[in-house]
C-alpha cells in the first residue's frame, strides 16, 4: 500500500515525522522479534535439508553398491586382440583358455536379386510396387471401441469387398452394414453403433513372405497401395523382417543379408515374392555358415562369431591355423576396480558424517541475531555478509536427532558380521574398514587399502557377503538408518519444495507470519493514530497562532 504523503511541523516548526518514525521504532520491536524468529527458523530449516540431501545420496550410494557386479569385477586380456578379444564378466572364474585355431568365421546368408515389373523390365526406386508382381496384402483390422463410422485404415483397395465379423469371429450379414468407397467408412443399416471387437477383412496394399530362420514361420511385410520400390525396401529393413536390404539403382540389384549369422540363419521367400524377384521356384534358401575354431584342444561350432566361454565373452575376430600360434585369454578378479567401487562408498559415506559433525559442533553466537530491515538499510553488502555468517552458524549445535542420526550409522559399521570359516574376515575392520578409536569424528570410516586389497584378493565372495548379507549386511543396514534419519527429519524440516503445512517447521513460520501480518496491521492503525494526534496540534497551533496575530493587529490599530 503507497504511505500517504504528509507535511508535518508547519505550525509548530516540530520535526513530527522524525518523532513519529522513532516511536514506531519502539513499536515495532515485536514484529522485529518476530522476524528474526521466522529468519532463525528458516535457516534451521534448510540446515536440516542440507542433511537430508546427503543422506539421500549416502541412501542412493548403498543402493547402487549392493549389486554383484561392484563386488565381482573382472579384468580379462588377449595375447592378440587382432585375432580374438574377450571380456570377462563377474561370474568369470580366475581363469585362462586357448583359442588354438579358427578355421570358419560365422557369416551370415545373402542374397543378391533383380527384381521386374510386370513387363519384365528391372525396377527402380521410384517403380510402383502396383506394377511389380507381388502378391495383394490382406488386412485385417479390429475395432477397439464401438463408434457410428468405422473408418477403415488402411483404405481398402477400389471395387473390393469388405468382410465384417463379430467379436465371437461370427461373419456379420452383409445386409446388414454398408462400406463407403469414398470415404472408407463402415455404417451400421439400422443406424447403432458397429460393435466394439468387429474385425474387417479386405485386400489393400502388397506384401512379401519371408522366412529368416531354418524352421521358422514366414513373416509377412507390407507395404501401401501407392507404394515404390524405395517404399519397400524401407519396409525390408524393419525390425521384424530379420534381414537388412539395400537397393542400387544404377544396376537395380537388390542385396539382402540376414540380420544373425550361423547356418540355421537363412534367407527365404515365398513363391510369389521369387517370380517378382527372379529367383528360381527351386532355389534352395540361402544360408549363413557357423563359426567354426579350437579351445583348449576341444572342437567347437557356434552360430555367431561372440561366444561365451567359462563366463568369459569371446569375439572371433579373423580366421588362423594352429601353426600361426594359440591366443591366449584370461580373466582375473579386478581388485582395483572392486576396490574403488566400496571406497567411492566410504567416501560417500564419511562426507556425510563430516557434514553432521560440523553441523552440531559449529560455534553459535549468540550475540549475532538476524538483521532487521532497519539494521540491514545501514551496513553494506559485505557487512551483512560477515554478520549472517556469524547469526548462520551453530543452527543445530548439539541437535539431538543428527546426532542419533550419526550414532546409528556409526553403529551400524561394528555390528555386522558375515558367517564364514575364515575367523579373520567375520568383520569390516578385520578387512581394512573401521571406526578407528576416536570418537569425536562422529563414525568417520578409516580406510585400511592395503588390508582391503588383500581380503579381496583372498576371497571377494567373503567381501561381496559382509556388505550384501540380506540379514547382516552392511549396505541393507546404512540404506535402512539413512532412510529412518531422514524420515525423521522430514517430518520436522520437510524436504526441497515441501508445502508449508507438510511439516512442522513450515507451520511454525506460517503462524509467525499470521503474527506478523497482524501486528503490522496494528502499527499501521497506530501509525496513523500518532499522526492524526500530531495533526490536531498542528491545527490547535495554527489556529492560536491566528488569534495572535488578530489580538495584535486589533492593539496595534487601538493605539
Amino acid at each position: 500500500m503507497t504511505s500517504p504523503i504528509r507535511f508535518g511541523g508547519l505550525a509548530s516548526g516540530i520535526d513530527t515525522d522524525t518523532i513519529i518514525k522513532q516511536l514506531m521504532q519502539v513499536e515495532r520491536v515485536p514484529v522485529d522479534k518476530l522476524e528474526q524468529k521466522k529468519q532463525i527458523t528458516e535457516w534451521k530449516r534448510d540446515a536440516y535439508r542440507e542433511i537430508n540431501r546427503s543422506l539421500m545420496t549416502l541412501r542412493n550410494s548403498a543402493v547402487d553398491l549392493i549389486f554383484s557386479r561392484n563386488f565381482y569385477a573382472k579384468k580379462s586380456s588377449s595375447s592378440d586382440e587382432s585375432r580374438v578379444s574377450v571380456v570377462a564378466g563377474p561370474s568369470s572364474g580366475n581363469t585362462a583358455i586357448r583359442i588354438e585355431s579358427v578355421s570358419q568365421l560365422a557369416t551370415a546368408a545373402t542374397q543378391i536379386v533383380e527384381p521386374v515389373d510386370k513387363n519384365g523390365v528391372k525396377v527402380t526406386k521410384t517403380t510402383k510396387v502396383a506394377d511389380m508382381n507381388l502378391q495383394s496384402a490382406t488386412q485385417e483390422i479390429k475395432l477397439s471401441t464401438a463408434t457410428k463410422e468405422w473408418t477403415l485404415s488402411p483404405k481398402p483397395r477400389t471395387g473390393e469387398t469388405v468382410a465384417l465379423k463379430d467379436a465371437t469371429n461370427n461373419p456379420i450379414d452383409v445386409n446388414s452394414y454398408t462400406y463407403d468407397e469414398a470415404t472408407g467408412k463402415v455404417t451400421m443399416n439400422d443406424g447403432s453403433d458397429v460393435p466394439t471387437g468387429t474385425t474387417a477383412t479386405y485386400t489393400s496394399g502388397y506384401q512379401i513372405q519371408i522366412r529368416s530362420v531354418e524352421g521358422g514361420d514366414f513373416k509377412t511385410i507390407k507395404v501401401s497401395e501407392g507404394a515404390t520400390m524405395e517404399n519397400l525396401v524401407t519396409a525390408l529393413n524393419g525390425k521384424d523382417s530379420g534381414i537388412s536390404a539395400f537397393f542400387e539403382p544404377i544396376s537395380g540389384k537388390l542385396s539382402l543379408t540376414q540380420k544373425q549369422t550361423g547356418e540355421k540363419s537363412i534367407i527365404e521367400f515365398d513363391a510369389t515374392t521369387k517370380a517378382a524377384f527372379q529367383i528360381a521356384p527351386a532355389t534352395l534358401p540361402q544360408k549363413g555358415v557357423d563359426a567354426s575354431f579350437m579351445v583348449n584342444g576341444i572342437s567347437m561350432t557356434q552360430s555367431s562369431n561372440t561366444v561365451t566361454i567359462d563366463n568369459m565373452t569371446v569375439t572371433l575376430k579373423s580366421q588362423f591355423t594352429v601353426a600361426e600360434g594359440a591366443v591366449t585369454l584370461s580373466a582375473a578378479t579386478d581388485t582395483q576396480k572392486i576396490f574403488e567401487n566400496i571406497k567411492g562408498f566410504v567416501d560417500k559415506y564419511n562426507e556425510t558424517i563430516d557434514l553432521m559433525n560440523k553441523k552440531v559442533r559449529e560455534d553459535k553466537f549468540r550475540s549475532f541475531a538476524p538483521l532487521t530491515k532497519a539494521q540491514r538499510d545501514e551496513l553494506s553488502d559485505d557487512e551483512i555478509k560477515k554478520w549472517e555468517e556469524k547469526a548462520m552458524s551453530g543452527m543445530l549445535r548439539g541437535d539431538t536427532i543428527v546426532r542419533s542420526a550419526m550414532d546409528t550409522l556409526r553403529g551400524k559399521w561394528s555390528s555386522t558380521t558375515a558367517a564364514t570359516n575364515d575367523i579373520e574376515m567375520k568383520q569390516l575392520f578385520q578387512i581394512g574398514l573401521s571406526t578407528g578409536a576416536d570418537f569425536t569424528n562422529g563414525g568417520k570410516i578409516e580406510l585400511n587399502e592395503e588390508k582391503l586389497k588383500a581380503a579381496i584378493e583372498k576371497d571377494p565372495e567373503q567381501v561381496y557377503q559382509l556388505f550384501t548379507n540380506s540379514q547382516s549386511g552392511l549396505l541393507l543396514k546404512i540404506r535402512d538408518a539413512a532412510t529412518s534419519a531422514r524420515s525423521s527429519i522430514t517430518r520436522i524440516a520437510g524436504t526441497d519444495g515441501s508445502g508449508a503445512p507438510t511439516y512442522s517447521m513450515g507451520r511454525e513460520m506460517a503462524q509467525i507470519d499470521t503474527r506478523i501480518q497482524r501486528l503490522n496491521d496494528l502499527l499501521v492503525n497506530k501509525e496513523n493514530a500518532y499522526y492524526r494526534r500530531f495533526a490536531a496540534m498542528e491545527k490547535a497551533m495554527n489556529q492560536a497562532n491566528s488569534q495572535a496575530g488578530y489580538l495584535q493587529q486589533f492593539m496595534a490599530g487601538g493605539m
